[in-house]
C-alpha cells in the first residue's frame, strides 16, 4: 500500500533522499527504496523511527539481496 512520501536515508552511502512510502509485507515497515546516489538497497526511513528499527531492516535487507542474487 502507497502511503505517500517520505524520507529515506541510505546507509551506506549516508545520503538522504525522498521516495514513495510503500509498505513493507503488511507491516508498519516501510519497503527500502533503491539509493538514488549509490544504488544500494541499505536504506531506511531516516528519523527516530528508522533508527530504532535498523535491526529489523538488516534483516529486511538480507533478504532482498538474497532475492536479487547476491
Amino acid at each position: 500500500m502507497l502511503r505517500g512520501m517520505t524520507t529515506f536515508k541510505c546507509t551506506c552511502c549516508g545520503k538522504r533522499f525522498r521516495a514513495p512510502d510503500i509498505e513493507y509485507a503488511a507491516t508498519v515497515y516501510s519497503m527500502p527504496q533503491p539509493c538514488p546516489h549509490c544504488g544500494s538497497v541499505r536504506t531506511r526511513p531516516a528519523g527516530l523511527f528508522g533508527w530504532l528499527q535498523e535491526e529489523v531492516y538488516r534483516g529486511i535487507w538480507k533478504r532482498m539481496e538474497e532475492d536479487r542474487g547476491k
